[in-house]
């Protein structure tokens, strides 16, 4: 009896942590704003019917427009949906994969499934709250999972529902990252075939499903397949001129581990108190439930007071799971490996190799860029212990690696509320509020609240109006394009820094009108590190900087990790009549060569 009384006293104090971490996200969506990659990501949203092609090769813009109109706008609205989305994703799957290969009753399997999806907030921990590709990609891969785990139970209406969410999960996937979506289909064979050796016909009735659903946005986006098929092919050519590393040849790799031996002593540490606290709890149930109550207060306490108790980096997370399963091989005998059934092992390995499907083709670390998905490893260890459930109760197992998924959260996304990526450090310091299109707010900080609120206010008085079309040559400031509700011509983010950063933005260029190009405003910062060639970019579509004045300057704040020696920026506006700008830029793209004309495209 007090066995079973302590239990259900952790299992509340867990799920009140689990909600706690789930209202700390929410109670921040409102939070931050990052000048570059949410520029990107919320002018694709806003106006993804505007661009004849995409950067990266995406169509998460098409998926997230709809909800987008629906928020009305508001980011804040927009945020706080897309992290429920990802926490219900989440949680159901961890639900299906404990109900699957353990004995826990299903209130218990609620609460344990609950905090160890409360990890899948690690895929916000850089504070990238607002839809993109990577979140669309996360929650497809979620949706993939769920289908297959509902695929296993009896029934004809539940295998229906299953395998409709696994055509829904992989049309998702394509239109998140066509690259991970192809490693997805493959995944799904294997585990369907080899692994599990079931029928191949249901998967091709998930194949029918995806297949209607991207003919469908196929007439919606671009009036068929061929249309879209020849974006996509565009799309991924523009990748490669741009020079960043996303060669198919560069696709498959292994990169490096990189991590410290702080984090590797860590991480073995972790392991340990993990295993003696599953292995021995028994043994100990007063010192392990008191442990694992101290550790549930100090993952309170991180959410709420925001204590930095540890520093966990988000490869921390991969070594904890490696560690903890190398150390359970070596109990009685390997009883974890001689037990294991083909359900448990498919899963785990299924499992194991999610997070590098999820970044697969990104130019970024694998294996840094992957952690954003530890979810999947941690489901990976749920699955690999599951022949413990034959030795001892489920709770006593799972109790522990609830915890500490809760814990790795809570370290992992207060270090990014700490230092938000490419923003001012502390996002709890934030203060200055700002009113965005929409209608919604956000709170900044007050450099960069103040910098975006005098743009805006000097682009207004110089005559700059709604949804007029602007070329950003600055390479870095999508944002506040986005936030002076205008419309950015070639992408919603003209890359800067990288090798081809000028070829991409002539040729997106030259897919743009020539009358909005004419009408364009542009803003450029001549001193700023990541400055597009203003004189080449500008005489692609046959202009020069003697046709323009200068309307307005602006002073963009320091950030530490992206631009600490920001300079002045400066928003021009066409003087040239409309009609001669529109005949100049005709001729300027009658004397490209026939091969770089990509606007008879």
């Amino acid at each position: 009896m007090l066995s079973v009384l302590i239990d259900r006293i952790l299992l509340a104090l867990s799920a009140t942590t689990t909600a706690i971490l789930f209202a700390w996200l929410l109670n921040y969506s409102s939070y931050g704003l990052d000048l570059s990659d949410e520029g990107l990501h919320l002018n694709s949203i806003a106006n993804p019917f505007a661009y004849a092609i995409n950067f990266p090769p995406s169509l998460f813009g098409f998926v997230y427009h709809w909800p987008y109109q629906w928020a009305g706008g508001d980011i804040a609205v927009l945020r706080i949906a897309n992290v429920t989305l990802t926490m219900a994703l989440g949680w159901i799957l961890s639900f299906l994969v404990i109900g699957h290969l353990w004995t826990a009753r299903w209130p218990q399997a609620a609460v344990l499934s609950a905090g160890i999806a409360s990890l899948g907030l690690c895929n916000f921990s850089g504070w990238w709250l607002t839809p993109s590709y990577y979140s669309l990609a996360f929650q497809s891969l979620l949706m993939v999972m769920t289908g297959l785990l509902l695929a296993e139970r009896p029934g004809l209406i539940r295998q229906l529902l299953a395998w409709i969410l696994v055509g829904l999960g992989g049309w998702c996937c394509f239109m998140a990252k066509p690259t991970t979506a192809a490693a997805i289909a493959f995944v799904v064979i294997l585990y369907v075939v080899v692994l599990r050796r079931k029928s191949l016909l249901p998967m091709l009735g998930a194949a029918l499903v995806a297949l209607a659903l991207l003919i469908v946005a196929a007439y919606l986006i671009d009036g068929g397949i061929t249309g879209l098929a020849a974006r996509m092919i565009k799309s991924a050519e523009l990748e490669i001129v741009l020079g960043a590393g996303h060669e198919v040849s560069l696709m498959f790799r292994i990169d490096r581990f990189a991590t410290s031996s702080s984090q590797v002593a860590i991480g073995v540490l972790v392991a340990i108190a993990l295993l003696l606290s599953i292995l021995m709890g028994s043994m100990h149930k007063l010192l392990t439930s008191l442990a694992l109550a101290v550790l549930l207060t100090a993952t309170i306490a991180i959410a709420l007071l925001g204590i930095e108790l540890i520093t966990i980096k988000q490869l921390t997370l991969f070594l904890v799971s490696a560690f903890t399963c190398l150390g359970a091989m070596f109990y009685r005998q390997g009883l974890v490996l001689r037990a294991q059934t083909p359900t448990s092992v498919a899963l785990a390995l299924t499992f194991l190799v999610l997070p590098h499907l999820f970044v697969l083709g990104s130019s970024i670390n694998y294996w840094s860029l992957g952690a954003m998905a530890a979810l999947f490893w941690m489901l990976a260890v749920v699955a690999f212990l599951s022949p413990l459930a034959q030795q001892r109760p489920s709770v006593a197992t799972l109790l522990p690696l609830t915890v500490l998924a809760q814990l790795l959260t809570a370290s992992v996304v207060n270090a990014g509320i700490h230092k938000p990526w490419r923003q001012v450090k502390e996002l709890r310091a934030y203060a200055a509020a700002i009113s965005m299109p929409g209608g919604g707010k956000l709170v900044l900080s007050q450099s960069f609240r103040d910098y975006l609120a005098t743009a805006r206010a000097k682009a207004r008085a110089a005559g700059l109006e709604v949804g007029t079309p602007v070329v950003d040559l600055t390479g870095l400031s999508p944002t506040l394009l986005y936030v002076l509700e205008t419309r950015a011509l070639g992408l919603p983010w003209l890359f800067g820094a990288q090798p081809g950063s000028n070829a991409v933005a002539v040729e997106t260029l030259g897919l743009e009108n020539c009358a909005d190009l004419a009408n364009a405003w542009v803003l450029i910062e001549p001193d700023g590190p990541y400055r597009l060639d203003q004189a080449r970019v500008m005489a692609s579509f046959g202009a020069r900087q003697a046709d323009y004045v200068a309307a307005a300057t602006f002073n963009p704040p320091v950030f530490e990790d992206y631009n600490p020696n920001a300079t002045r920026q400066f928003l021009f506006k066409p003087v040239r009549p409309a009609a001669l700008a529109e005949q100049s830029c005709g001729e300027a793209r009658r004397e490209r060569p026939h091969g770089q004309k990509w606007s008879q495209w």
